[in-house]
């Protein structure tokens, strides 16, 4: 299932504060960071290929700082839901149950201790210093996210024991730094990673609990799951990741050579495999700026000027001809 490139983006705005010179790296796959579309989504294996460019070489023990970026404006209707319901526990099971729009690549569970429930975080990959550095950020936004949630609800953010799929960083600077994010009851060589808090603690009522706001935030939740599931359309897997990474930005469209070196398939073989798909990376690309240049018409919220800029035209004029030899009418034509 496709998610929000917002995950994406917080974690390239994290980087860049982590003084990593993530833009050059973006660069060279034909990405610039300003220019991607907030609202547009993408495949988690698409995001991971961007990934393994921007953090090759970035120790994974940096996932402690980079994850610290990540921000609840970006979660919209799941946000809400978790905020209007019942108690704290009712929140916690809600965001697992819709964990999909969430920017998370682990899988979120509950689990039953000894007076204890614990949110837990089951990384996907620990094998590789990639994989390591992906969970770092998560675990630690997931903790971002649990204290940001509960100041959000107006309660008092409780004791938490946290445990981490990780080994005790050697290095006494590194390990403050941990301590001094996590705290003092946190244990590290765990199995996954799980924040248990009292049963009692869980059980509190939220504040701005609302039957009726909740039912509506649920609903759109719902909707939203299942648009990002009809997104996985029934086209060839290798058309819809070059589709996919066209999507991410806004005014600027990379290279089939940049294309090609993203998704670490060689210019010649990869043009090569479009053929036999009868489709080229020209035809993908013109059908997409198509696309967009409906959605951004119908929006009405852009003038022509602006819808050009968008969709990397240097001249309104270029554009205007474009369209109208896509749809037989001029663009203003068309929004009328």
């Amino acid at each position: 299932m496709k998610r929000s490139i917002l995950g994406l983006m917080y974690l390239i705005h994290g980087m860049r504060n982590a003084g990593i010179d993530v833009d050059s790296r973006l660069a060279s796959i034909g990405i610039k960071a300003d220019a991607l579309d907030p609202s547009s989504i993408i495949h988690p294996s698409l995001e991971w290929d961007i990934l393994k460019v921007v953090g090759v070489d970035v120790a994974p023990e940096k996932g402690l700082f980079i994850g610290q970026h990540y921000s609840l404006a970006g979660y919209g209707p799941l946000l809400m839901l978790l905020v209007t319901s019942r108690t704290v526990n009712d929140a916690i099971k809600n965001g697992i149950q819709y964990q999909g729009l969430t920017y998370l690549y682990g899988v979120l569970g509950l689990e039953q201790g000894n007076h204890q429930v614990a949110l837990a975080y089951a990384p996907v990959d620990l094998d590789t210093e990639m994989g390591l550095l992906r969970a770092q950020c998560e675990i630690s936004g997931t903790y971002k996210f649990l204290d940001d949630i509960y100041r959000m609800m107006g309660l008092t953010v409780p004791s938490i024991r946290i445990e981490l799929p990780f080994q005790q960083p050697q290095d006494p600077q590194t390990l403050k730094q941990f301590h001094d994010y996590y705290g003092a009851d946190l244990h590290f060589g765990c199995s996954k990673a799980a924040f248990w808090m009292n049963e009692d603690v869980v059980q509190l009522p939220i504040p701005s609990a609302d039957l009726i706001t909740h039912r509506v935030y649920e609903a759109k939740c719902i909707a939203e799951i299942e648009r990002l599931n009809a997104e996985e359309q029934k086209i060839a897997p290798l058309i819809q990741r070059v589709n996919d990474y066209l999507e991410l930005q806004q005014g600027i469209i990379p290279s089939m050579a940049e294309v090609s070196q993203a998704l670490s398939i060689p210019e010649r073989t990869l043009r090569h495999q479009l053929q036999q798909l009868n489709t080229s990376y020209k035809q993908i690309r013109e059908q997409l700026i198509m696309n967009k240049a409906l959605r951004l018409i119908e929006y009405k919220e852009y003038s022509i000027e602006v819808i050009a800029e968008l969709l990397g035209y240097s001249e309104p004029a270029a554009f205007n001809h474009a369209f109208k030899r896509w749809f037989g009418q001029s663009p203003r034509q068309y929004g009328k």
